[in-house]
């Protein structure tokens, strides 16, 4: 009986902070509870799922959006017209080897409302990242590249859903 006092009072000071943690608001990284004004969206472009088109229409459905099934049924298409990403060589050592690199995601967008007969919105989005390397490590700089350009699409596809949800 008494070693049952301090794990008694372990778990009620458990049970306290998970409470106060839950009550704050607090939520994992990537956790977003999507408008419902985002419901009967169409995408263009999602089943090519290596594209920004495709991880847009992955984040939306995971987020509990429920995505219209063609272009026709939608009240709100989605396009992404033009992805493309850049980069050029910022400095080099003595052997000429790149030791940092601007690396640019450049998007172009474009939302249609369906009914109402106009061509659509069209905005660019761009973000930049600067990625600075030893001048030895060639494998590493390509992984650490491939791994920045995903990052950049997530990053830019939760911005595309942030304006999306900011139009309703």
């Amino acid at each position: 009986m008494p070693n049952s006092l301090p794990l008694l009072l372990r778990l009620l000071w458990i049970g306290l902070l998970s409470g106060l943690v839950a009550g704050c608001g607090f939520h994992l990284k990537g956790y977003q509870q999507l408008s419902p004004a985002l419901n009967g969206l169409y995408i263009f472009g999602f089943q090519n799922r290596d594209n920004l088109a495709g991880l847009l229409y992955d984040n939306l459905r995971g987020g509990g959006a429920v995505l219209a099934d063609d272009a026709d049924s939608a009240w709100l298409t989605l396009q992404v017209v033009e992805e493309k990403f850049t980069s050029r060589v910022l400095s080099v050592d003595a052997g000429g080897k790149a030791l940092d690199k601007e690396l640019r995601l450049s998007a172009l967008i474009r939302a249609r409302v369906v009914e109402s007969g106009e061509p659509g919105v069209e905005q660019r989005l761009e973000l930049v990242r600067q990625l600075s390397f030893s001048g030895d490590d060639e494998l590493g700089q390509r992984n650490e590249t491939e791994l920045m350009k995903h990052d950049m699409r997530n990053e830019m596809a939760g911005q595309i859903i942030r304006r999306l949800e900011a139009l309703n």
